[in-house]
């Protein structure tokens, strides 16, 4: 037992090392607080993590204590928490309303899953305008933070939801160089936590569908790796990555390899309604060496659902997904927009794929049948046009007598014409009008009876003369 005189000393000792290690981080220098960790160690427990606060180092128990007691005030000024030894965790690492916290390492360190914790991920962004960033910019040599989800431990951690999960609107999840994310495996998900239960590496998906406030996943560096989503539902998608409803994933640098989806995505799987731009990093496809390759096991099924090695873009109610099963290198930008009831928006340049890609190569196999089938069809539908035509230029005639009287000079004069196989470069040089004056006027007519376009004004009221 240590005399109160000891204690007394070495509390005074510790306020001086505060003080120097104080002054240290102002200064960006590096200074290891031995001192402290040895009186730590004297009482009976280790510091698991630290905090700067008015220039005073607070060491915690516990990381969770430590994210309890941050106060950063936004992306751009966390409170930064420094990790000082491996720990196992049993209840996920989670963000308030309005947190902002930058995690950093002391040499390298590992956040492992506990078996305990399978139905929540380890770490949580679920505060609404809350931020966490891992690690830093331009300290790939000084640490390595690592959190990882126990799929090769012994016995292996089978879990319930993916590692990590940003959902909070507005939020953040942000990551450096020297962080990985590595070896989680997700089985499926129990009853009350279904939002949380598609994806393993990272999920992304705004909890109440705020279309206008994003969760959003910015990886400017580090890893994704090993991650296995065996999920058994209809979106068993997104070995590293997945996104859903009106999340956003920002990569600008770091690489997605290694990763397994049931389905699609093994690197990267986007719901109808997420978002995806990449300017810079590497995810891996098919192509790449085995041990980087990131896998779609059903990924050449004929099902659109089920493509994409790489990267996949799901969009139900469409026929065909977009995909990429190659290497998506440092230099090749990809980007797609999603919307809440329309399909998304695909950027312009950028080199997706869809499964007529495939069907297109085996289509020369079956060339006669296709043709044979091509000229029943227009047969068909020609005489069914035809028939179409003639009953309702008939009952439509007297209509469209009626309607000219509504109509103006130049508005007569050119429905006459559009009734006719001329173009509308034509009909412009016929009157003497430009051609935005007669689409101007086109649309008018348009509106006056009701229709489209010019197919659905042939189809109702030309009476068949030329």
């Amino acid at each position: 037992m240590l005399s109160v005189k000891l204690r007394a000393n070495l509390i005074e000792i510790g306020k001086l090392i505060n003080y120097i290690n104080g002054m240290c981080f102002r200064n960006k220098v590096l200074f290891f607080p031995i001192f402290a960790i040895l009186a730590a160690q004297v009482f009976g427990q280790s510091p698991v993590a630290s905090r700067v606060e008015n220039n005073e180092v607070h060491y915690y128990d516990s990381l969770h204590e430590a994210f309890e007691a941050a106060s950063g005030l936004s992306i751009d000024e966390p409170d930064e928490i420094t990790l000082l030894a491996d720990i196992t965790v049993s209840a996920p690492l989670e963000l308030q309303d309005n947190q902002h916290i930058r995690l950093v390492a002391e040499g390298s360190r590992t956040i492992m899953r506990g078996s305990d914790l399978l139905d929540f991920p380890v770490i949580w962004v679920n505060g609404e305008n809350a931020s966490l960033t891992l690690g830093r910019p331009g300290t790939s040599s000084t640490y390595q933070l690592i959190i990882d989800g126990g799929y090769f431990n012994n016995p292996p951690i089978i879990a319930n939801t993916p590692l990590a999960n940003v959902s909070g609107p507005d939020s953040k999840l942000i990551m450096y160089d020297s962080v990985i994310i590595q070896n989680n495996i997700n089985s499926g998900s129990p009853a009350g936590t279904s939002t949380y239960e598609n994806g393993s590496g990272v999920f992304i998906r705004t909890a109440g569908d705020h279309q206008d406030r994003l969760a959003e996943f910015i990886m400017r560096g580090g890893i994704i790796q090993g991650n296995v989503n065996n999920v058994q539902s209809y979106i068993s998608s997104g070995g590293g990555v997945l996104l859903a409803g009106f999340g956003l994933f920002t990569m600008e640098g770091g690489v997605i390899q290694n990763n397994t989806a049931l389905h699609a995505g093994g690197g990267v799987h986007l719901g109808s309604r997420a978002s995806f731009t990449k300017t810079g990093g590497i995810v891996y496809g098919s192509d790449a060496p085995e041990g980087l390759r990131n896998i779609a096991i059903n990924g050449m099924s004929t099902s659109p659902n089920v493509f994409g090695h790489a990267v996949n873009v799901a969009q139900p109610g469409k026929v065909f997904a977009r995909y990429r099963n190659d290497t998506v290198g440092e230099d090749s930008y990809l980007s797609y927009i999603g919307h809440p009831s329309e399909p998304g928006i695909f950027g312009q340049g950028d080199i997706w794929y869809t499964p007529t890609n495939i069907l297109r190569r085996n289509l020369i196999i079956a060339i006669p049948s296709v043709l044979v089938l091509s000229l029943c069809v227009f047969i068909v539908v020609k005489k069914a046009r035809q028939k179409q035509i003639k009953t309702v230029a008939g009952t439509e005639q007297a209509g469209i007598n009626g309607l000219a009287a509504e109509l103006t000079v130049h508005e007569q004069k050119v429905l006459e014409l559009l009734l006719t196989d001329k173009s509308i470069k034509m009909i412009a040089n016929a009157l003497e009008l430009t051609y935005a004056g007669v689409t101007f006027h086109s649309n008018k007519i348009y509106h006056k009876l009701g229709i489209k376009n010019r197919t659905e004004l042939l189809v109702k009221y030309r009476s068949g003369n030329k």
